[in-house]
């Protein structure tokens, strides 16, 4: 990708202006995500709502193509936090009975143990 293929925010943080979006892809998933990164794909767009989204298949895919050889500084990935109301009741990846900012910590941690790393570039609330 070129340089004009990302913008830096005003904190300072790099991402592609084209993300790869992963709902829907459900079992393709994994192999989805590998092959956008394949084809040129920096940034990744996911999010902890089981009932669009499988975040384990989006960590799979990022372990592939980072043992293929890209780097994980090369990537942004960035994953949502999503209300109560937008969940199926029976995936609900946090406590909904915790205060608010509590599930949003929950949801967090979650998504760093599917997606299988240390850190995400962009949280959406």
């Amino acid at each position: 990708m070129s340089e004009n293929t990302f913008a830096t925010t005003r904190h300072g943080v790099r991402m592609p202006r084209l993300l790869y979006g992963t709902a829907w892809k459900k079992s393709r998933t994994r192999e989805l995500v590998r092959q956008a990164l394949e084809c040129g794909f920096r940034g990744i767009d996911t999010a902890g709502q089981p009932k669009h989204y499988d975040e384990a298949g989006v960590g799979a895919g990022l372990a592939d193509a980072l043992a293929g050889g890209l780097a994980r500084p090369d990537l942004y990935v960035q994953t949502k936090f999503t209300p109560v109301d937008g969940h199926d009741p029976k995936q609900i990846p946090y406590d909904p009975t915790a205060p608010l900012a509590e599930q949003v910590g929950q949801s967090f941690r979650s998504s760093l143990r599917n997606l299988r790393t240390d850190y995400v570039d962009g949280l959406v609330l």
